[in-house]
């Protein structure tokens, strides 16, 4: 198996793609720190965010830009982060994680950002299964 495919299979990517992009892939995270928070991962494999092209590059803004309209839509996010590690996923990608001061309902679930106002710890959160990852994306869909 190749390091892209075990990156997809960890996160789960072909079952929870939000949006297909030229370059890059918007899907849910399978452990949900906040609500609506994502996976943005190129779509052929680079360990090196420096390895990106011009083409990629230039497409990560439309889509940042893309991913906040639809966020800020379905559940009214107050800030945004984006963590880009690496450490253990050695291949460019970004968890995208919007930020809530108060606690959000839905889909069966209260959401609440327990780091908020501080930095984001996205190793914690909520696993979700298959029937409430698909009613978080449809919502972000519109």
């Amino acid at each position: 198996m190749t390091e892209l495919e075990k990156f997809r299979e960890k996160f789960r990517i072909p079952a929870f793609t939000i949006r297909e992009y030229d370059h890059w892939v918007w899907s849910l995270r399978p452990v949900h720190t906040t609500l609506g928070c994502g996976v943005l991962s190129l779509k052929r494999y680079e360990p090196h965010f420096g390895g990106m092209t011009p083409a990629e590059g230039t497409e990560l803004a439309l889509v940042a830009k893309d991913i906040e309209a639809k966020l800020k839509a379905a559940f009214q996010f107050e800030k945004i982060n984006y963590l880009m590690l690496m450490m253990l996923d050695p291949h460019v990608h970004f968890h995208v994680l919007p930020r809530y001061g108060s606690s959000r309902e839905f889909a069966g679930s209260t959401w609440t950002d327990a780091s908020w106002p501080t930095a984001p710890n996205s190793s914690v959160g909520e696993k979700i299964d298959d029937a409430k990852a698909q009613a978080i994306i449809a919502r972000i869909r519109g």
